[in-house]
């Protein structure tokens, strides 16, 4: 028996699991009906829930970095404070980092036109590039800064204990169907460094995901863009801020198919995302009995 496994993405700390897994299950059951699929109810489903853990590792990074000494931004250029002054500095360097490759993802003018954009040492260019890249897709800078934190948290230390999480939920035997959100996408990926996770998944399908970016594809398990050689389903909306880095196959290869769609209003919502017959016909396909 395949059993589908959803993977969500950041922001659902002190979300009920059970809750969170009835409503994809249906936006997935609707994207179905879509695509001309029967209703898949009675289809084994689990949702590996880590939102308080990556909630809690985050308190716990924020312990470990170097706060801000008060005193010292009298008089400081406030375009130099970090984004979040308590995590660490490794934390801060990621989030650098991946906000200067969205701007440019999503087009950012260049270098002498947006300052700073190629000085990854300094905040200000971030700032800079937080501020274009917010403008640019009109989304609050606030919700760019939480998934830079989350993403920058869980690269840097928080992955063990969200694999650890999310691996306790897995079904432990039997065909399944990673379908993956946002961070959840990084978490997949990582989990499929396991050749005996890896050799039972029929099909991963990755939504509003942000591995076309390079600084995560650095900080993967894997240590690159390296295709896991299973049946890839990508999806994207041009207006998703976290999947600037699509289409994918220039660096991820094949096996790789990418489904551009149009989310309207809420372009990132996972939701969303599962309505669409294109997305969801690939799930029909890999859950409909053989023969």
């Amino acid at each position: 028996m395949t059993t589908m496994v959803f993977i969500h993405g950041r922001g659902q700390e002190g979300r009920d699991p059970d809750a969170l897994l009835g409503e994809w299950r249906a936006a997935l059951a609707a994207g179905l009906a879509a695509a001309g699929f029967p209703d898949t109810g009675r289809t084994a489903a689990v949702l590996p829930y880590y939102g308080n853990v990556l909630h809690r590792v985050t308190g716990e990074t924020a312990k470990l970095g170097q706060p801000i000494e008060l005193e010292t931004m009298i008089g400081s250029d406030p375009e130099e404070a970090p984004f979040h002054p308590y995590l660490t500095r490794e934390a801060g360097e990621i989030e650098r980092r991946l906000v200067l490759e969205m701007a440019v993802a999503g087009g950012a003018p260049p270098q002498d036109e947006l300052e700073g954009l190629g000085d990854v040492l300094s905040w200000r260019p971030a700032r800079n590039a937080l501020t274009w890249l917010s403008r640019s897709t009109r989304v609050d800078r606030e919700i760019i800064k939480a998934f830079l934190q989350d993403v920058a948290v869980y690269l840097s230390h928080g992955r063990q204990a969200v694999l650890d999480e999310v691996r306790a939920g897995m079904p432990a035997s039997g065909e399944i169907v990673i379908v993956s959100h946002s961070l959840g996408t990084v978490v997949a990926r990582d989990l499929l460094e396991d050749a005996g996770l890896r050799h039972r998944v029929v099909l991963w399908v990755t939504a509003g995901s942000p591995l076309g970016l390079p600084t995560i594809q650095r900080n993967l398990l894997s240590k690159g863009a390296r295709n896991p050689g299973v049946d890839w389903v990508t999806a994207y909306d041009v207006n998703d801020v976290v999947a600037l880095g699509h289409p994918l196959a220039r660096d991820w290869g094949t096996p790789l198919r990418e489904v551009e769609v149009d989310n309207g209003p809420e372009p990132h919502a996972v939701e969303r995302y599962l309505l669409h017959a294109s997305v969801a016909g690939p799930i029909g396909l890999a859950l409909r009995p053989a023969g």
